[in-house]
Formats: structure tokens, C-alpha cells, sequence
């Protein structure tokens, strides 16, 4: 029976990147996220090209019964080795000034709904010893910055709750990483809340693509590594964002860079 991966946030971006890598490599898919057309023509694709099995399950995972529902497409996978939770959305407004509904959107997306497809797979990972879950995170939970407060603290909340799973697991056979991407060329800034958003104010080396984000997640997955911060840039600002004066510059530059969005 071929090995089989869900993944969730799929139609775009670096969990589409994920899908294509994974159908390339033998697995069988289960393909999650609101757009229900962009997962079919995904879906397609992956079947044509790699003749890899390719389900779609259509969610919003801010929707606490569309959340079951995949944890229970979950539950019945006999063969799940991999899950990849990838949904994700960010915002640029200051808490103050924010739609309280849409920050507790991005909190049931970034965290319950990733505690509640983790806790679906761990019992049936755990019975084969094996499995592996990659829970996208980013760099930003590392980072104070002035109109990431939901944003930031649910990364930071997924970048800890990976580390301490990973502990409770070892000797179980089962791996867990947190993918911590930085700038990533993915439709992430394309959404309404990222109207004003210029690309052009972010240098373009501290761009990724989503492909080489999954090359390097997969790699580190297969070496055990648990904190996995893409690209030697991105290491470094982590690294510098733990010395004060280091904070202070990255808080003015993201005050400077708001500005020029707005404008």
C-alpha cells in the first residue's frame, strides 16, 4: 500500500509546492482549502503527470465542523505518513485597529485547527510507528513586529507546540517539524488584507521560492530536525532578533516599510 499525505492550505503556494514534490515522490494525496476549483484542477494535474492518487476535500478551517470533517478524512487514512499543515493567512493592521473576527479566523486556522489534525493522526502514526507532520510556521514568530501581533503569536504558538510534541513523541516513530519560511514568492500577499502590499519595498534577496522552502523542509525532516528556518538570511535575522538593539531596528523598518504600503 503506497504511503499517503494530507495537506492542507494546497491549491497555492508552498502547499501546492508540497503537493507536486510529494505526487513526484510516490505519495498518494489528500488535498485541503477553500477553493474547491483550484483544487480539482491541482488534483488533475498531479494524476496526469505522476498517475499518483489525488482527493480533494474542500474546507475553511476556521469553521470548527469543516475541521472535523478533515479529521475524519484523517482518521479513516490507514496508511497517512505524512501531514502537512500549511493553512494559513496573515493581516498588516495593528490589533487596535484590526476586525476581531478575522484575528479569531486566523487563530482557529493557525492553532486549533493544527492541534486538532495533529491529535487525528498521531493515534494511528504512533500504532505504525510512523509518520511525519510538518506544521508551517515562520520566521515572524520570532519577531515583535508592529501589525503581526495574532500573526506572530500564533507562529510563535506553533513553532513551540512542534518542538514540545517532537519530545512527547520520540521513541513513538513519529517526527515533527516546524517549518519557519521568511519571504516566499506565494500568493500569501495577494489577499485583501494585503491590499497595499508592494513587493518591491522587500530587497530581493530575502525572497524564496516555495519550491526550494519544500526542498529544504523534506531534507531536514529526513535528518530529524525539528526548528527549520529556510535560507542563511533567515537564520540570520532570527539569530539578530535576539539581541535588543537588533529588535528596535527590525520594529522601525517595519514601521518604515508600513508606511510606504500605504501610501
Amino acid at each position: 500500500m503506497k504511503s499517503s499525505a494530507l495537506i492542507t492550505g494546497a491549491s497555492a503556494g508552498i502547499g501546492a509546492a508540497f503537493a507536486r514534490r510529494l505526487a513526484r515522490d510516490g505519495f498518494d494525496l489528500t488535498l485541503v482549502a477553500r477553493r474547491a476549483a483550484r483544487l480539482e484542477q491541482l488534483a488533475a494535474e498531479l494524476r496526469d503527470r505522476h498517475a499518483t492518487a489525488a482527493s480533494v476535500v474542500t474546507a475553511d478551517l476556521a469553521q470548527a465542523d469543516h475541521v472535523r470533517r478533515v479529521a475524519e478524512t484523517i482518521e479513516r487514512s490507514p496508511n497517512l505518513e505524512l501531514l502537512i499543515n500549511n493553512a494559513g493567512f496573515g493581516s498588516q493592521d495593528t490589533f487596535a485597529e484590526s476586525d476581531l473576527n478575522r484575528q479569531l479566523e486566523m487563530v482557529a486556522v493557525h492553532v486549533t485547527a493544527t492541534m486538532s489534525l495533529c491529535r487525528a493522526a498521531l493515534p494511528g502514526m504512533i500504532a505504525r510507528r510512523n509518520g511525519t507532520i510538518i506544521n508551517v510556521s515562520s520566521i515572524a514568530g520570532f519577531l515583535p513586529v508592529v501589525g503581526k501581533a495574532t500573526y506572530n503569536a500564533t507562529k510563535s504558538f506553533l513553532t513551540m507546540f512542534s518542538q514540545v510534541l517532537q519530545e512527547e513523541l520520540r521513541g513513538y516513530g513519529v517526527r515533527v517539524q516546524a517549518l519557519c519560511p521568511g519571504f516566499t514568492w506565494t500568493e500569501f500577499h495577494d489577499t485583501p488584507e494585503y491590499g497595499d502590499f508592494d513587493r518591491s519595498t522587500v530587497p530581493r534577496w530575502m525572497w524564496m521560492s516555495a519550491e526550494r522552502v519544500v526542498e529544504i523542509s523534506l531534507a531536514a525532516s529526513r535528518k530529524n530536525r525539528v526548528v527549520v528556518i529556510p535560507g542563511f538570511k533567515n537564520q540570520i535575522i532570527v539569530a539578530a532578533s535576539r539581541y535588543k538593539w537588533a529588535a528596535t531596528l527590525l520594529r522601525f523598518l517595519r514601521l518604515f516599510l508600513m508606511k510606504r504600503w500605504r501610501r
